[in-house]
C-alpha cells in the first residue's frame, strides 16, 4: 500500500490507498502499525466497518479534515490507483 500521505509531522499517522482496492473509494489509515483497523471514505469522510479500537478524537478530526481539504486529488489518485498508475504523495 504506497502513502497517500503523512498529516501529522511525527509519522505516527500515515494516510494509504490499496492498488485494485473494492468500493466505494476510500483510504486506509495507518496509527502506531495499525492500518487494518482504520478506513474511511473519500466522498463522505465515513468511517468504514466499525474498529475495534478507534482513534483519537483530534486525530480523527484531523483526518477527517484533510480528507475533505484534499478529496479531488484523493479521487484522481484513486482512480491511478484502479487503473494500477502510480500513486503520488498528496499535500
Amino acid at each position: 500500500m504506497p502513502p497517500v500521505s503523512r498529516p501529522s509531522q511525527k509519522g505516527a499517522l500515515v494516510v494509504l490507498m490499496n492498488y485494485n482496492d473494492h468500493a466505494p473509494p476510500h483510504v486506509h489509515v495507518k496509527y502506531q502499525s495499525d492500518v487494518r483497523s482504520y478506513r474511511i471514505e473519500i466522498r463522505t469522510r465515513r468511517w468504514m466497518k466499525p474498529a475495534r479500537k478507534q482513534l483519537p478524537t483530534t486525530l480523527r478530526e484531523m483526518v477527517e479534515t484533510w480528507i475533505e481539504a484534499h478529496k479531488q486529488e484523493l479521487l484522481e489518485q484513486w482512480e491511478n490507483a484502479q487503473h494500477n498508475q502510480q500513486v503520488i504523495i498528496i499535500g
